[in-house]
Formats: C-alpha cells, sequence, structure tokens
C-alpha cells in the first residue's frame, strides 16, 4: 500500500465504527409559561386562585426524562412535583400520542401532582395543563428544549 492509502485506512476504520455506534438519545425538556392560575370552588366552579398574580407569566422548566418540574421563577415549594420520597411518573413520553403526561403521588400526604403537556400546535408552542399537588390548577404554554 503506498503511504496516501495507508493513513487513509485508520480514517475510514474510525469513521465506520463512529457512525455504527448507538447514539444516547435524549429525552427533550420543556419552559412553560403560566398564562392562568385556577382553583375548583366550593360550588364545583373553576375560578381564578386567589394568588394567581404571583404565578402568571411565571415560568418553569420540565425535565423530559424524569418528568420533575424544576427551574421557577414562582414559588418554588408550590410548584414542585417531587420530594425525598415522592417522584415524578412518567405515564407518557410523548412520543407516540404527542402528549406528554407526569403524575406524582406524594403517599405521605395524602397528595398528587398531574401535568400534561400536549402536542404542538400550528403556533408551535404546546398548551399545559398542571394540577399541583396544593390543588392550584395552572395552564399556559410550553415549548421544546433541547
Amino acid at each position: 500500500m503506498s503511504s496516501s492509502k495507508t493513513g487513509l485506512y485508520p480514517l475510514l476504520v474510525s469513521l465506520v465504527f463512529m457512525v455504527s455506534w448507538p447514539l444516547t438519545v435524549f429525552a427533550a425538556g420543556y419552559e412553560c409559561v403560566i398564562k392562568s392560575v385556577l382553583r375548583l370552588n366550593e360550588t364545583g366552579t373553576i375560578v381564578t386562585h386567589g394568588w394567581s398574580a404571583n404565578y402568571l407569566n411565571r415560568t418553569f422548566t420540565v425535565d423530559g426524562e424524569t418528568g420533575k418540574v424544576t427551574g421557577t421563577t414562582a414559588l418554588k415549594a408550590r410548584l414542585s412535583n417531587y420530594d425525598r420520597e415522592s417522584l415524578p411518573r412518567i405515564l407518557d413520553d410523548g412520543e407516540q400520542t404527542g402528549a406528554f403526561k407526569a403524575v406524582t403521588l406524594f403517599e405521605n400526604e395524602g397528595q398528587f401532582a398531574v401535568l400534561q403537556i400536549d402536542e404542538v400546535t400550528a403556533g408551535g408552542s404546546r398548551p399545559f395543563f398542571y394540577q399541583t399537588y396544593i390543588g392550584m390548577i395552572l395552564t399556559g404554554t410550553c415549548t421544546e428544549t433541547s
């Protein structure tokens, strides 16, 4: 083999190895903006929550791999969907249905949190519904992060 072909062989082997190596796929995350803060009142009607002003237009992030609500600019403890004993369970990662769904059961407190991020709309955002463990109902839109 000539010297130019000898140097090409290790390059080709390296290229084949890199292309055939399985790539790790990371679940997308989401950045969400709160557009409404609601609660269920004593007559069974959904109404604006008294704390609405504290949360409107605030953001939070959702880890697509774990389902954890993190990175909130609002009151963190009230938006959290996990603690030391309780972690979110992803019911649907959105790959098949387009809607990401996670639920957390806080068995020690007898509470739960439910998060659903729907599929992308024509405008490129993803509507969400999030019932926090203290009963606040948040809605708004999310965008995917990488």
